[in-house]
């Protein structure tokens, strides 16, 4: 009875533990930024260290990207050093509920769905959203969304690339909805070999990749697609009871003029080209 007891206080205690909210400690020195380093050109892993990029923590490579530009200027104005952790897309909220990475500065859109979990900055980047086909193929001349009939269509799980995907699919007839990737390099990778004839992503994505794939082309619409602001608009990710921070990354985000803002994506669109 006695080890029953004791057993079960320990289990007590060990998911008191698990369920206790994290919240960040504002006396340490670091700010840990948590991004997947695959979707440029908001953010890409480098072999070499140069002027500009970011040892990833815990490995031998390096980080690069807008969302690294941006993370330094914060984390500089908030007095911290920067430390930036390679987390898988499909985790990244999950890390930053375990405490595991402080925010999530990755090029993600506050949705509805994310907004139950976790809270958002202001934005830190507005785009558009483009298609992309092969320069040389079936739908290299498409002139409206409604001229993709009986294509292969693609998108990013998990993204609003696949939802666009799918209301792609519902334009045109005779359309197929494949299965959708876990990152952009991979439903790339589907266009490359002909396996999809369309994939949709953001514009700054779009010509990040057309400059390293000249097979391939973007295509914006006069009428495109009609997205919510929450998904045009990329923010900083923390958690909910963090609100001081949020305070403090919104103070560091408003002394970032737009101009700054473009210079720092052309020149990481570029970077990426190279």
């Amino acid at each position: 009875m006695k080890k029953i007891i004791i057993t079960l206080l320990f289990l007590i205690v060990f998911i008191v533990g698990c369920t206790k909210e994290v919240s960040f400690d504002e006396s340490k020195e670091t700010l840990v930024v948590g991004l997947e380093a695959a979707y440029a050109p908001f953010n890409w892993t480098e072999t070499t260290q140069s002027e500009t990029n970011v040892k990833l923590d815990g490995m031998n490579a390096y980080v690069e990207g807008y969302d690294v530009q941006i993370a330094k200027l914060i984390a500089e104005d908030l007095g911290y050093d920067l430390v930036i952790k390679m987390v898988d897309w499909k985790g990244l909220i999950l890390s930053l509920q375990s405490g595991m990475i402080d925010v999530i500065i990755a090029g993600m859109s506050p949705t509805p769905d994310r907004l139950k979990q976790i809270s958002f900055t202001d934005a830190y980047y507005t785009s558009v959203h483009v298609v992309l086909v092969n320069k040389e193929g079936t739908y290299a001349n498409a002139a409206t969304l409604n001229d993709f009939a009986n294509a292969k269509i693609i998108g990013q799980k998990a993204t609003i690339y696949d939802d666009l995907a799918g209301e792609l699919v519902e334009m045109n007839t005779g359309t197929k909805h494949l299965v959708p990737l876990e990152s952009v390099p991979e439903v790339i990778n589907t266009l490359n070999s002909g396996i999809a004839d369309v994939t949709i992503v953001e514009r700054p994505v779009a010509l990040s990749i057309i400059n390293s794939n000249p097979n391939l082309k973007m295509i914006e619409f006069e009428n495109g697609f009609e997205v919510a602001e929450e998904d045009k608009v990329v923010s900083i990710g923390v958690r909910k009871i963090d609100t001081n921070l949020l305070s403090k990354i919104n103070n560091a985000l408003n002394k970032i003029s737009e101009e700054t803002r473009e210079e720092l994506m052309i020149n990481a669109s570029l970077a990426n080209a190279e």
